[in-house]
């Protein structure tokens, strides 16, 4: 199914003036879509979609977009998040899993594993509330590592989650036979507290948490520094750039209401707030749709009437919200340019509406 939308709304020299996106729905009936992201999976040499569902991982290869199960029900409880990456090296990607999700239980469950091309899984450990995790090279060893970050620290408690420790910031180093299961790992910190998502920035994590934004750095073997980046109580965070500098979107509170800019500064980034109107806002991903030089920022949430946005810099730094889709729950959502155009593309995945769609890039 193909669906044009028009970006209607805007002010002059929005995307809507430019061009427009074409939404295709390729799976419906998912279960909760807990993750989406791209890579090219089978080593075509075309970029796939990858999902997570409550009980399988997924991926939909391009072109056609047809639906590959690479395994199911790993645990008894559900999947919540996965990374790509080709950890035996034959040309084919791999994933690390996250699974057991327990988002309650602060003293168990939580799993991680990884999953060969092939569906093969190999148990790594638990933490938990295991909550995301990524790729990233923080040694400098030209290897990347196993990010892998839970949402509450041992022991936390609601309504605050707070307490010491926080939550344990794990760092997984490829071993040399990685079916053997056992894989290095080090505590990178846990002083923080709902620390909901990261990125990695070069050598950095950067965490979103009730503590604001914190950057840890590796120095030494297990010896790791933190500062503070941002303050705030940010839930998402991704990075992007506009006007030639570096700026940090983040969701404040945790499935909160507010979209909060970031521009880099110092000490500390200067704080904008373009948005507080949503529900439950848990999605975030930045790309240049209009091909200006600078990044546009889509942004999803799922509470009622959820919704797909587009959020553009425009004249006197004002940003203008364009509507793009109120037909996906959005739990998840990834910026790729899928049919190797050079235009970016945006992928969502539901929670309630329990669909994954693509929204084609048009724009002139």
């Amino acid at each position: 199914m193909l669906r044009i939308l028009w970006l209607a709304g805007a002010a002059a020299g929005a995307v809507a003036a430019q061009g427009l996106f074409e939404t295709q729905e390729i799976a419906k009936d998912l279960g909760v879509v807990y993750a989406v992201t791209t890579g090219d999976v089978n080593g075509d040499g075309k970029t796939d979609i990858i999902a997570l569902s409550a009980t399988q991982l997924l991926w939909f290869e391009n072109p056609g977009w047809n639906r590959h199960v690479v395994i199911e029900k790993v645990t008894e409880k559900d999947n919540v998040c996965v990374a790509p990456y080709d950890v035996d090296g034959d040309g084919k990607l791999d994933f690390a899993l996250g699974a057991d999700w327990q988002p309650a239980n602060t003293a168990g469950g939580g799993s991680l594993h990884w999953v060969s091309f092939s569906g093969k899984a190999v148990n790594l450990a638990t933490e938990p509330t295991l909550h995301r995790i990524r790729w990233g090279d923080v040694d400098g060893d030209r290897r990347p590592e196993l990010v892998v970050v839970p949402l509450h620290g041992r022991g936390a408690k609601p309504p605050e989650w707070g307490g010491t420790p926080g939550a344990r910031i794990l760092v997984f180093h490829l071993p040399k036979n990685p079916e053997a299961g056992a894989w290095p790992v080090e505590v990178a910190d846990e002083s923080l507290h709902i620390a909901h998502n990261f990125i990695i920035v070069g050598r950095e994590i950067w965490v979103a948490s009730v503590e604001g934004v914190t950057a840890l750095r590796r120095r030494g073997a297990g010896r790791w520094t933190k500062r503070t980046i941002a303050e705030g109580k940010p839930g998402e965070i991704k990075l992007g750039r506009t006007g030639g500098k570096r700026v940090l979107a983040t969701i404040e509170p945790w499935h909160g209401n507010s979209i909060v800019l970031l521009e880099e500064a110092a000490p500390l980034w200067k704080r904008q707030s373009i948005e507080a109107d949503l529900n439950q806002g848990h999605a975030l991903g930045w790309g240049d749709f209009d091909g200006d030089g600078n990044d546009e920022l889509a942004a999803g949430w799922r509470g009622k009437p959820w919704g797909l946005a587009l959020y553009k810099l425009t004249g006197g730094g004002t940003w203008t919200k364009t509507p793009l889709d109120d037909g996906v729950a959005v739990e998840d959502l990834a910026v790729a340019d899928l049919n190797r155009d050079g235009k970016p593309e945006i992928v969502a995945g539901g929670r309630a509406t329990q669909n994954l769609r693509i929204y084609w890039n048009r724009s002139r």
